[in-house]
């Protein structure tokens, strides 16, 4: 505040106009004084001292500090030649008095409304500043190519930039979330994450977006908050990705159906027909009697069994042998059964919950999951033990596989090949069912694969 006290107005008009009336009164004061004048009764005491209050208050009142400052400083100046007067025409003790309470006025007024301005200019300024911010957003608002629409907090939209009109039609102004976008306004000011919504676009056109909200003019003049809802329109992305889904669930089915084919031609014909001439083999055996014919009948008849033992692996691998009778938990048992016989791992198998019979594809995905995860477990694991759990909740299934191998890097792009692709496939039919697949798994630590299935998986479509 000192600073500005040194700095007088030098270059306003008035501030000069005020001098100068400060000189006129000096000189009127000391031509009075001089003249004896002010020895009369015509005067009262004091008088032309207490003038200079006015042009040190108008100072004050027009340039703050510096104004009433330099004005008081001036007549102060100009009142010294009264002093010198000798005392028989002047009154030096009583003008020392007055010039004093005026100089004591100038500061004391000056300090406060130079106060009253600095406060004044903080508040323009910041009026200003927001006013530019104001400005800056209402232009960001304007020209965003993102739909944009401010809601009050009663879910009526009060303000909608033009991508929004262009997106959602012109008129939705002045109406409530529901009713214009279908979109619940219940929940939105609570809202701190941005959410897929889908949106009624118009004409019945519904279109898929991600939704987010941000708090804007806290504290409107209905005393609520109002919310900007930015959406981004993902309708086109969400087509294709279903569209890729819909295929990928379509080769899938194909897949399982050309499975199950070959599977019982496998069975059906060339199993029965080897399984056929075993028999015939051991006929002609106890036909023949002991003898090197024998010995050789038995030789092949022994590989026979081989082969018909691997033909029945392959048929159980391409199709579950039961699933579509017995269900899944028993599919499931048969198939530990057969990778503890073939392989030096211990596998244990607990059901939880109350076992019920889901839809086909539900069972024949979690089938699949469990038995890609099975075989990670013997060909990359090194594992010697592990434990599958199938747990049966209202409205879902849940899947867990764990086991003491040797682990991996779990981190996308990482680990090894063979078993990333596996889990790629598992992560796909668990997506493909509406569920989700997670892997845990450490270097050195064993790894734990969780898969979440619905018990009714949503209907695929292509509509956005």
């Amino acid at each position: 505040m000192l600073r500005e006290a040194l700095h007088p107005p030098l270059r306003e008009a008035s501030f000069w106009a005020v001098q100068v009336a400060v000189v006129t009164l000096a000189g009127l004061h000391f031509y009075l004084d001089s003249a004896g004048i002010l020895e009369s009764t015509a005067f009262p005491t004091g008088s032309p001292v207490g003038l200079l209050l006015l042009p040190v208050l108008y100072a004050a009142l027009r340039h703050g500090l510096a104004g009433s400052a330099a004005t008081a400083l001036w007549a102060t100046l100009l009142w010294l030649p009264d002093l010198a007067l000798p005392n028989a025409l002047g009154h030096p003790a009583d003008d020392l008095i007055d010039l004093a309470i005026v100089d004591g006025v100038a500061v004391f007024v000056g300090v406060h409304i130079e106060r009253a301005m600095i406060q004044r200019r903080r508040v323009e300024a910041a009026e200003g500043e927001r006013r530019e911010v104001e400005l800056r957003y209402q232009e960001l608002f304007q020209t965003n190519f993102f739909p944009i629409v401010i809601v009050d907090a009663h879910g009526v939209i009060t303000e909608a930039n033009p991508a929004a009109a262009a997106a959602f039609g012109d008129r939705i102004t002045g109406r409530t979330t529901d009713m214009a976008l279908g979109v619940a306004h219940d929940g939105v000011g609570r809202q701190t994450e941005a959410s897929i919504e889908s949106v009624d676009t118009g004409d019945g056109v519904v279109g898929t977006y991600r939704m987010r909200v941000a708090r804007v003019r806290p504290g409107g003049t209905d005393g609520g908050d109002y919310r900007q809802l930015v959406f981004q329109d993902l309708t086109e992305e969400y087509r294709e990705r279903a569209a890729v889904r819909l295929y990928a669930a379509r080769l899938l089915a194909a897949q399982e159906e050309e499975r199950q084919h070959i599977a019982h031609e496998i069975h059906d014909d060339p199993l029965q027909r080897l399984i056929h001439l075993a028999r015939r083999m051991d006929r002609l055996v106890v036909q023949g009697g002991p003898g090197p014919t024998s010995t050789a009948l038995l030789e092949t008849r022994f590989e026979l069994l081989e082969i018909i033992g691997r033909l029945r692996d392959v048929a159980r691998g391409l199709r579950p042998p039961g699933l579509d009778q017995l269900g899944l938990v028993a599919a499931v048992r048969g198939l530990l059964a057969d990778v503890e016989d073939a392989h030096a791992v211990r596998l244990d198998f607990e059901v939880t919950g109350t076992p019920v019979r889901l839809t086909a594809d539900v069972e024949l995905g979690a089938f699949r999951i469990i038995q890609e995860a099975v075989s990670n477990v013997t060909r990359h694991a090194s594992a010697h033990a592990a434990r599958v759990g199938l747990h049966y909740d209202e409205d879902a299934l849940r899947i867990r596989v764990a086991d003491d191998g040797i682990g991996f890097d779990a981190r996308p792009g990482t680990g090894a090949g063979g078993a990333q692709l596996g889990l790629v496939g598992m992560r796909e039919r668990a997506s493909l069912l509406g569920g989700r697949l997670v892997v845990s798994s450490t270097p050195g630590r064993g790894t734990v694969i969780e898969a979440r299935l619905p018990a009714s998986p949503p209907p695929m479509s292509v509509a956005g």
